[in-house]
């Protein structure tokens, strides 16, 4: 981590323009302003910032991997608890499918303690939340190995013990889905919905 980002996110640069010269920046970080100048076209050049006429602004690439730093430190120094904020949303379909198969079902019930409903969950994660996803994938996960059937290849999932609502599940990351980062999938032993009351476009939190 370059303590640069750090320092532009401290002075706003990840929501406008930062208006600081290298001279400026080098001197706020103990350091010359060659090297500063070095360092932040370095930065450019691997799309954590963009720098014009307006100054310097953090790209999300940069702040994503600030805030997952935080993220990680935050959970070490919290005891690896995380929270997440967000919506539920209605799901492709996939879920209903992947989870009636039993050749995850099996290990689920083995791994996770629980058979779990033919379905998931979906919350779409505010969007100031998305980065935390990033460390939850970096723990260590509960792997639900794939498999084969006359059919197809099935992929292997992560599992991530969770919280919603006082209900106890897992978030599952397949590592082949048609969902974006900002989805988190999640599963339970019972109808999520019927059982939490809440319908599409309710506001959740999980506790992971």
């Amino acid at each position: 981590m370059d303590e640069l980002l750090i320092l532009l996110l401290r002075k706003g640069a990840h929501a406008k323009p930062c208006r600081l010269t290298t001279a400026e920046l080098g001197a706020l970080a103990g350091m010359s302003q060659q090297n500063a100048s070095r360092r932040i076209t370095a930065l450019a050049e691997a799309g954590m910032l963009v720098r014009n006429k307006g100054g310097i602004m953090l790209t999300a690439k940069g702040y994503q991997d600030v805030a997952g730093l935080y993220s990680s430190l935050k959970a070490v120094i919290d005891g690896g608890k995380l929270e997440f904020s967000g919506v539920i949303v209605r799901g492709l379909g996939e879920g209903s499918f992947y989870m009636s198969l039993e050749g995850y079902r099996k290990q689920i019930r083995e791994r996770l303690g629980f058979d779990p409903f033919p379905g998931t969950l979906n919350i779409r994660l505010d969007e100031d939340e998305r980065w935390k996803r990033q460390s939850l994938i970096d723990n260590e996960p509960i792997i639900i190995s794939g498999f084969k059937d006359r059919d197809r290849t099935y992929g292997e999932l992560y599992a991530y013990r969770c919280r919603v609502e006082g209900r106890d599940g897992a978030i599952i990351v397949p590592l082949r889905t048609h969902h974006g980062q900002e989805i988190l999938e999640i599963i339970f032993p019972f109808n999520a919905k019927a059982e939490l009351r809440k319908k599409d476009g309710a506001r959740v939190k999980v506790k992971a």
